[in-house]
């Protein structure tokens, strides 16, 4: 019971931050990481070279704040935190999140192991691209566009 209760609140949270906060013309982002909010499409496994693709049920999202902050879900926990954005150099920190005991814990694993390595990233044509050097651990595309 009190799991279906957080699961209501968060699931209540997320679509109204996500109303909130999408554009007014549903227009994509262009160039700027703060503009969208962000559906995963692949990311890199933890313990593998391969990359996972989440259910459509479960899409774990990710929203960069201009204030500093992020937010989003796993699919199934919730977070929010603090990120460095430097052009287009970033640092995520200080995450928190819920702890909900999910049904595949792989793609959870990977999403916070990509922020936890991520140094830099590139947004074009309504993707965001999270990446360490050169080598790209997350793929998202624009909520905006869905």
């Amino acid at each position: 019971m009190k799991r279906n209760i957080i699961i209501s609140v968060l699931t209540i949270s997320f679509i109204s931050g996500f109303m909130a906060c999408s554009s007014p013309k549903g227009k994509s982002a262009k160039g700027n990481i703060t503009e969208s909010v962000w559906g995963l499409v692949t990311v890199k496994a933890a313990v593998s070279d391969s990359s996972l693709i989440p259910s459509k049920d479960e899409i774990p999202t990710l929203e960069v704040l201009s204030d500093g902050t992020i937010k989003g879900t796993t699919g199934c926990n919730s977070f929010e935190g603090q990120v460095a954005v430097t052009g287009y150099n970033l640092k995520f920190g200080n995450l928190i999140f819920t702890h909900i005991s999910c049904p595949d814990r792989a793609i959870e694993s990977a999403f916070f192991a990509t922020l936890d390595s991520t140094d830099n990233y590139t947004v074009d044509h309504g993707h965001l691209l999270l990446k360490k050097g050169g080598k790209v651990f997350a793929t998202f595309m624009s909520m905006d566009v869905r």
